[in-house]
């Protein structure tokens, strides 16, 4: 698979008060989109749940290069940009496109697997590192450590 993506259209509620879509927008369908994923590669956010595990944002950078405005058609791509070997740090990139395929937003996350009982960063179980080397990669693509 080269890209990931989803089509979603910019509804009232997106939008800030000058009626471009808030940053906050972006973020939960970027998130929506990856959850998306890992539930059709078999790891739906119920086995997040069941084992106590979350992915957690340890940093967030967003480019803002176009406008897009209510009842815009985008498409929003999912890249991962770098992972470690036992898949405790991760690192991805959402590419924000608008009709004409023009980029409007790009959105770099960084981020753990955190253990939800215990408070703190954690190996990825087996099965879940297995469907984050799924997620197609990046041309920038990098290995990370496993510690900060």
């Amino acid at each position: 698979m080269d890209t990931y993506s989803l089509t979603y259209n910019i509804r009232w509620s997106d939008l800030d008060a000058n009626g471009h879509v808030r940053y906050s927008a972006y973020i939960d369908a970027t998130a929506d989109l990856r959850y998306r994923f890992f539930s059709e590669n078999g790891f739906p956010p119920k086995e997040f749940e069941k084992r106590n595990l979350g992915a957690i944002y340890t940093g967030l950078q967003a480019q803002f290069l176009r406008e897009v405005r209510l009842g815009e058609t985008i498409t929003i791509t999912y890249l991962l940009a770098g992972l470690s070997p036992e898949g405790t740090r991760w690192k991805v990139q959402h590419d924000v496109l608008k009709e004409n395929g023009k980029k409007a937003v790009v959105i770099k996350l960084d981020g753990v697997i955190f253990d939800l009982v215990n408070r703190r960063p954690v190996t990825a179980d087996p099965d879940l590192l297995e469907v984050m080397q799924q997620v197609p990669h990046a041309k920038k693509y990098e290995v990370l450590s496993d510690t900060r």
